[in-house]
């Protein structure tokens, strides 16, 4: 008699089995309760009353509203989430911790409170055993607070205005987009323990100053998390604790601030307290970008808590970490000269192109350097029969192909009086395009309309022409996160890099402008460098994309 059928239903069923089996083995993996289960319990906060005296101090050297605070508003006590952070594993988007009931966190006991900032794990899960939290959230750090503390910090966040509105969920990569498997991550790099026990200092009365300094740093401040590289799993590398990383966007470098000569070590712990509370380095430097946000949270903390952090920063393993584009230091008795290999023009990659398969299926392309654009066909590559130029990261509409050759679409702007500028937006000197003569009468011009602050008449305009393909990329994130990264190597130098957004975009013209002479930037690096800081200016960056 034929089995088969027999054998099929065999299989089949152990298929269902070990499937099954797997499951259950990935929800008792990866369930909260299962962490809680394997680590041991930690303290449970008193009865109160809470402090919020001291909920307020923890708030602010937690640096909460920096990444929580309603984005687009003054006010950074208005706690509604929305913030977005880019990284290799995708779009995180800040919740709502505000007070309200619904959309915040005012529906939360302390109890609650306490196991998500200590443990990642959130009560509004759909699984009984509560919700795993992704490590963007630093619990990694936050889990060295006592409870007590996080008890009076909540108590704090309880009497600040309740903001309604969640932000979007996470936009993701697979697998990180599998919210459960994050338990598989805390078990590996969540310990859920106090602080160890510091090894007593020879100072007199020191040990006091020491250790809070030890639990400010390392626990609610989470210096670590953005001034430490990480492993491809996400994990801090110990053996490079705060020796400086990559953003996590990844379009700049959080420097080293470990007492290493390639660090900090020439800080005073003076100094470094003194830059938590003004922001100026030793050397004169002002912070900018994120830290500028942090030291607005740290200048408001008692003067012997920023001290008491300075002392620890100072005690820290040093790690000989330069940064990008930073050669090791010269510590012999000998003069050494830089090679060639450091100076500006050859420490920046080449501007970033796109392939051409990746050229020849793209709708729209954005130029990575200055290049020639040509009316007909059939002049292209001649010299000097080129009708004009078309500058860094303009966008372009393909319309049409010939081999290496695309037939494009430029759409922007043009002020009443320059007919041979092409703008990228109304009211905004972000130059795409310088034409000739036989290219200006080609303009095809459509609505004008009146800036209300210059009263100038800007009038939206179209040009089609031929253009080089070689010269272009598929990605504008590539040309934005190169762009990043030479602002980082040619600027860092000599300064503190400013965040695009604490100049206005037609500020940055002048201000990088007047560098230009000092650097070794090629003319299209300058120019895709001056289009990346106009476009994240103040009065640019949350606007919408340019035509």
């Amino acid at each position: 008699m034929d089995q088969s059928p027999s054998r099929s239903r065999t299989a089949i069923k152990g298929a269902v089995s070990v499937a099954a089996i797997g499951v259950a083995g990935f929800l008792i993996l990866t369930s909260p309760w299962t962490w809680s289960l394997t680590h041991p319990r930690r303290d449970v906060a008193g009865p109160g009353p809470a402090d919020l005296q001291n909920g307020r101090k923890l708030f602010l050297a937690a640096d909460c509203a920096t990444c929580h605070a309603t984005p687009g508003q003054d006010n950074m006590l208005r706690l509604g989430g929305g913030r977005v952070l880019e990284t290799a594993f995708g779009t995180f988007h800040m919740p709502n911790i505000s007070p309200d009931p619904r959309d915040g966190i005012g529906g939360w006991s302390s109890e609650q409170f306490i196991r998500a900032v200590r443990e990642g794990v959130g009560p509004d899960g759909a699984w009984p055993d509560g919700r795993n939290l992704y490590p963007s959230f630093p619990y990694t750090s936050y889990q060295r607070m006592t409870a007590n503390d996080l008890r009076d910090m909540f108590a704090y966040i309880k009497t600040l205005e309740p903001v309604a509105g969640k932000a979007p969920e996470h936009e993701l990569k697979f697998p990180f987009n599998l919210r459960r498997g994050v338990g598989i991550w805390r078990l590996a790099f969540l310990d859920g323990q106090p602080l160890p026990p510091a090894a007593p200092s020879p100072a007199a009365g020191a040990d006091a100053v020491l250790a809070r300094g030890r639990y400010l740093v390392e626990g609610p401040a989470h210096c670590a998390e953005c001034h430490s590289p990480r492993t491809p799993l996400g994990n801090v590398q110990a053996s490079l604790r705060y020796g400086g990383s990559p953003n996590p966007e990844g379009t700049g470098y959080v420097p080293n601030i470990t007492p290493d000569e390639t660090g900090i070590g020439f800080w005073s712990a003076n100094a470094i307290a003194d830059y938590l509370a003004t922001g100026l380095s030793p050397i004169g430097k002002r912070a900018g970008g994120e830290m500028a946000e942090i030291v607005a949270n740290t200048a408001q903390l008692p003067e012997a808590d920023r001290h008491a952090m300075a002392v620890y920063l100072k005690t820290i393993p040093a790690v000989d970490r330069p940064g990008p584009g930073v050669p090791e230091p010269n510590r012999t008795g000998k003069v050494v000269m830089l090679p060639a290999s450091f100076t500006s023009a050859t420490r920046a990659a080449p501007l970033p192109t796109s392939d051409a398969r990746a050229i020849a299926e793209a709708k729209d392309v954005y130029v990575a350097d200055t290049s020639n654009l040509y009316l007909d066909a059939a002049r292209l590559g001649t010299a000097g029969a080129e009708d004009g130029k078309v500058l860094g990261a303009a966008r372009l509409a393909v319309l049409g192909r010939d081999g290496d050759r695309l037939q494009v679409r430029l759409a922007g702007w043009q002020v009443e009086g320059v007919d041979s500028v092409f703008y990228a937006r109304q009211g905004q000197r972000i130059m795409q395009a310088v034409l000739g003569p036989a290219a200006i009468a080609k303009v095809a011009r459509g609505a004008s309309m009146q800036d209300p602050d210059t009263h100038q008449t800007w009038t939206r305009a179209e040009l089609t022409f031929w253009i080089d393909g070689g010269k272009l990329n598929a990605q504008l994130p590539a040309l934005w996160g190169y762009s990043a990264r030479l602002f980082n190597t040619a600027c860092a130098a000599c300064h503190t890099l400013p965040s695009p957004q604490h100049y206005l975009a037609n500020q940055w013209i002048g201000t990088l402008g007047a560098m230009k002479r000092f650097t070794s930037l090629s003319d299209g690096q300058y120019r895709l460098l001056l289009a990346y800081l106009q476009n994240h200016a103040k009065d640019t960056a949350a606007a919408a994309p340019a035509p």
